[in-house]
């Protein structure tokens, strides 16, 4: 990915880092498809436990 063209203070450094962030940030979020089948029932549970005890704080 072209992440690793930035460096800590977000500068983009080259023609080529400024296209590939242009590319990222035009790509519409619902491109993005996520595998479901990577997540398990058990560590979905587990997600929400952890999510909720971070909002009962």
């Amino acid at each position: 990915m072209a992440t690793s063209s930035f460096d800590k203070d977000f500068t983009l450094d080259s023609k080529k880092a400024v296209k590939s962030f242009e590319r990222i940030v035009s790509t519409p979020a619902r491109s993005v498809k996520i595998d479901r089948n990577l997540t398990s029932p058990a560590k979905a549970e587990r997600g929400e436990k952890r999510l909720k005890q971070m909002l009962s704080r």
